[in-house]
């Protein structure tokens, strides 16, 4: 829940100002582009001034999204003193980007779900009962009576949607489903949302999915559960990164897996890797011993250490959290 002396200082900041910028992490998902936009859309019905912008730009999945047109990549200056920065749904200001970072500038007001969140910003709104950062926004939209247009609310249903799974994942509560239910009555339609997420893909993702199914390694009696993705990878496929979106979910599918993880190579050295756990295993603290951060169930990582000895640590880190 909510404080409510931060919702009344984050009251007092939009009274007071008229330019915003609507910021959230690297490789964005569909809660950061649902928090992002539905925060921009309201704050632009109430006649501010707002910038929608990302490290990435828009990913070419998301362009169904209300208000996708206005998302531009980070520009290379800061933004104006007077323009607030908002970032959401990101758990560390470094994974706002390079160029924010270039701006050294902190974020004026954090609002996220992450329980990793330190808190970097001016102002912090942090749930982490929530089972996405798009539902700590429809909590501070609905106590602070800001517009909530059909078209926020399809951004917002997109981030709960997408951030629980389809309503699957273990912090999907009553409430998430009232929540829902209340966007949907605010114009969110579930069924062409639904279809814009899931429904939508090139065949280049298929043929993806088809060199992940070939590339996927059991450990641990079946417990654990990974693959790595390379440059190879997309090339066979004819994939591009925002196309892996989801698949570690088909690891997930194995009754026996406590854990999986994938790695994938990124440039400059770096290697990521997304982790997702049944319940017995904590990923969130396998993962801050390298930096990253997330939820026990769903976290993530970004090192310098090459995919296979990252992958030997993983297996480790998790084997120890396995009961015998």
């Amino acid at each position: 829940m909510l404080d409510p002396d931060s919702l009344a200082s984050l009251q007092k900041l939009c009274d007071r100002h008229e330019r915003f910028l609507v910021i959230s992490h690297v490789r964005p998902d569909g809660d950061a582009y649902g928090s992002t936009l539905g925060l921009a859309l309201s704050l632009q019905a109430m006649g501010k001034d707002v910038q929608v912008v990302n490290a990435d730009g828009l990913s070419p999945l998301f362009k169904f999204m209300p208000g996708s047109k206005s998302l531009t990549a980070t520009l290379p200056g800061a933004p104006e003193p007077d323009r607030l920065i908002l970032a959401v749904d990101c758990a560390d200001a470094k994974r706002l980007g390079a160029v924010f970072d270039q701006w050294q500038r902190a974020p004026d007001v954090n609002i996220d779900h992450h329980v990793s969140n330190p808190g970097y910003a001016k102002l912090n709104l942090i749930d982490a009962d929530s089972p996405a950062t798009a539902q700590v926004l429809h909590e501070i939209i609905t106590a602070l009576k800001w517009p909530l247009t059909p078209e926020v609310a399809a951004n917002l249903y997109v981030g709960i949607m997408t951030d629980t799974g389809n309503f699957r994942y273990r912090q999907t509560t009553a409430h998430t489903f009232e929540v829902a239910a209340r966007l949907v009555a605010a114009g969110a339609d579930p069924t062409d949302l639904a279809e814009a997420c899931y429904q939508s893909f090139r065949a280049e993702r298929l043929l993806l999915l088809r060199e992940v199914f070939n590339a996927i390694h059991f450990a641990n009696r079946a417990r654990v559960a990974w693959f790595v993705l390379t440059p190879e990878t997309y090339a066979r496929s004819g994939a591009n990164p925002d196309e892996t979106e989801g698949l570690i979910e088909y690891l997930q599918a194995v009754k026996t897996v406590e854990a999986a993880f994938l790695l994938e190579s990124l440039p400059g050295g770096l290697t990521r890797a997304s982790m997702r756990s049944r319940g017995t295993v904590d990923v969130q603290r396998i993962c801050q011993e390298f930096g990253g951060g997330g939820h026990r169930l769903a976290a993530g990582l970004r090192t310098k250490l090459d995919p296979a000895a990252l992958e030997k640590r993983l297996l480790e880190l998790i084997a120890k959290q396995l009961p015998e």
